[in-house]
């Protein structure tokens, strides 16, 4: 198995400092498939609630075609069903797509960080650490 380790930064609008997290790549590739699922269901769920309580039907057809484009563009998709190598902008961890919440943080602030700099530092601060399983 192999360890991964970086540096998870503070939600936003926190004053807690950023985490550090030692995972395995299984564990990870996991986590973010929970997150897709997750956000997937979310969207589900709003649809089902503007078609059923509204009577709202115009967005179904996009809202159908949305979420299978965002499956093929996904980093999990393209490393594990297309068999890309985990290289480049596909090597763990994947950075966020960027978006409002990205646009509205800065730059650098909310961004993932593997240098052994930023990792000692956070593990030195006390916070995280600890293999999550």
């Amino acid at each position: 198995m192999t360890v991964l380790k970086y540096v998870e930064p503070a939600p936003m609008g926190s004053t807690e400092a950023p985490k550090a997290v030692t995972t395995t790549v299984h564990s990870y590739d996991i986590q973010q498939l929970r997150g897709l699922w997750k956000a997937q269901l979310m969207g589900v769920g709003m649809m089902a609630v503007m078609h059923l309580y509204f009577k709202y039907t115009n967005p179904l057809l996009i809202q159908s075609i949305i979420p299978l484009k965002g499956a093929f563009e996904g980093n999990l998709v393209k490393v594990h069903v297309f068999g890309q190598p985990a290289v480049g902008d596909l090597k763990r961890p994947w950075k966020a797509a960027a978006g409002m919440m990205g646009m509205m943080q800065g730059q650098g602030q909310g961004e993932i960080k593997t240098d052994k700099k930023s990792i000692e530092a956070a593990e030195r601060a006390g916070r995280g650490g600890a293999k999550e399983e």
